[in-house]
């Protein structure tokens, strides 16, 4: 049976663990360092997810007050905002992912907020059918663009 529970400090070390399986790119050092300053704030919070001892899922929220794409309430209201959400390959389409974001949901509407937002890359089909199932609504498709200056 799996377990959910809100992350503490004292979780560093394995939602880190975690979260690097999902950035594979980003030094590990470096998530480390960022998920600490993310603890000291109280707008951003990590849920994880438990088969027994073994740490099986993470999810990242927080509370955003600057303008985010696709948000449609006043501009100064704060908004819930899915920033990572990650399962172990072995524990996936047994909604161990869903249970995380609901806790995560439930964190962001204890915040006071009434919007809790998301996004995905284009590609990534997988991911925006999730976020389809889970009742979030596509809103805009945006791509950035970047240009080196010498």
């Amino acid at each position: 049976m799996i377990a959910y529970r809100k992350a503490s400090y004292d979780d560093n070390q394995i939602l880190t663990q975690l979260l690097h399986e999902l950035y594979q790119d980003v030094p590990y050092e470096h998530l480390a360092e960022e998920n600490c300053l993310h603890h000291d704030c109280e707008k951003q919070a990590f849920f994880l997810a438990y088969d027994g001892e073994e740490a099986v899922g993470v999810c990242h929220g927080s509370i955003r007050y600057e303008y985010v794409n696709g948000k449609e309430g006043e501009i100064w209201e704060d908004c819930g905002y899915l920033e990572a959400i990650y399962v172990r390959e072995s524990h996936r389409m047994q909604g161990v992912a869903t249970g995380l974001v609901a806790l995560c949901e439930k964190w962001v509407h204890d915040n006071n907020c009434n919007e809790f937002l998301s996004d995905c890359l284009l590609d990534n089909s997988d991911s925006f059918k999730f976020h389809l199932k889970l009742g979030f609504v596509e809103t805009e498709r945006c791509i950035f663009f970047r240009k080196e200056l010498t």
